[in-house]
C-alpha cells in the first residue's frame, strides 16, 4: 500500500524542502518508488529536482482547480532514478483565492489522490509551503502520516503549539491522520542550545519519536543549487548519511504498521 507522507510546518527554515527531496533519495537508493509532490508557490523541490518550472504545461495549480486533469496528466520524470514528481508553479500562490468558491475546496488534494492510481509508487512524500492556509488543509487532510521537520531553535518550539491546534481541528476531516515524529533539522551538535532544544521537544511531546537528525550542513544548499540531491551530490557526507538513515527509519516504521 502506497504511504502518503507530507513534511509539514507552518514555519519557514526547517529544511522541509530539503528533507522531502533528500529522503525521497535515500528511499528510492533502497529501491522504493516514489513519487514527489510540490504544493509550494515558489517551487522549490520542482527546481531542485531538476524541473524547468518556466515552460512547465501544467502543474499542481491544474490539479487542484481543473477538476479534467489528472495526477497522471501532471507527473513528470525526474533526474534521480526512481522519484518523479508533480512539479509546482508560481501560480499555485492564486489557488488560495481561487479555491474560496469550490465546493469542498479542502479535500481537492483529497480527491485527487484517491481517484489515482497510485500502484506504481511505494511512497508519496509532499512538500507543504511555510503557512497555514487553504493548501496546508488540503495537505492535511489529503495525508497518512506527518514528518515535522523542526530546527532546534526557541522559536520552532513556540509555534508547535498553533501547529498541534490545527491537526487537532483537521482530525475531523481526516481522523485517520498520524504524527510519525519529528525530524530535527540543521543541527549543530556540538551546539549546547541545540541539545537542550531537543530535550524540550522529547519532554513537551513525550508520545512523539525523534527522528535521526539532520546535521547543519551547506551540503543540501549546494546540492539544491545543483538540482540533485545531496545523495548524488555528496554521497559520502555526514548529511547524506544522516538522510539515509531517516529512510531506513520510515522503512521501519512501515514494517510495524
Amino acid at each position: 500500500m502506497t504511504r502518503i507522507i507530507a513534511f509539514f510546518n507552518q514555519k519557514g527554515g526547517t529544511a522541509k524542502t530539503t528533507s522531502t527531496l533528500n529522503v525521497a533519495a535515500a528511499l528510492a537508493e533502497r529501491g522504493q518508488r516514489v513519487l514527489t509532490i510540490d504544493l509550494d508557490p515558489q517551487a522549490s523541490l520542482s527546481m531542485a529536482i531538476g524541473t524547468d518550472v518556466a515552460h512547465l504545461q501544467q502543474s499542481v495549480y491544474d490539479l487542484l482547480l481543473d477538476e479534467d486533469v489528472t495526477i497522471a496528466d501532471v507527473i513528470q520524470p525526474t533526474t534521480i532514478a526512481g522519484i518523479d514528481i508533480v512539479p509546482s508553479h508560481p501560480d499555485l500562490a492564486a489557488a488560495e483565492l481561487e479555491l474560496l468558491n469550490v465546493l469542498e475546496r479542502e479535500r481537492q488534494l483529497d480527491h485527487r489522490l484517491k481517484s489515482a492510481d497510485l500502484g506504481a509508487y511505494d511512497y508519496v512524500l509532499i512538500d507543504s509551503p511555510p503557512a497555514l492556509n487553504i493548501i496546508s488543509i488540503n495537505i492535511l487532510v489529503a495525508i497518512d502520516e506527518l514528518v515535522i521537520p523542526i530546527e532546534p531553535h526557541p522559536l520552532s518550539l513556540m509555534v508547535l503549539k498553533r501547529l498541534f491546534e490545527t491537526i487537532r481541528k483537521i482530525s475531523r476531516l481526516n481522523p485517520d491522520l498520524k504524527v510519525v515524529g519529528f525530524l530535527p533539522t540543521k543541527v549543530h551538535h556540538s551546539s549546547r542550545l541545540a541539545q537542550d532544544m531537543l530535550v524540550q521537544l522529547e519532554e513537551q511531546f513525550p508520545q512523539l519519536p525523534l527522528l535521526p537528525s539532520i546535521p547543519l550542513s551547506v551540503r543540501g544548499a549546494e546540492s539544491t543549487a545543483e538540482r540533485t540531491s545531496v545523495l548524488q551530490y555528496m554521497p559520502k557526507s555526514n548529511v547524506a548519511a544522516a538522510y539515509r538513515d531517516v529512510g531506513a527509519w520510515l522503512e521501519e516504521r512501515n514494517d510495524d504498521r
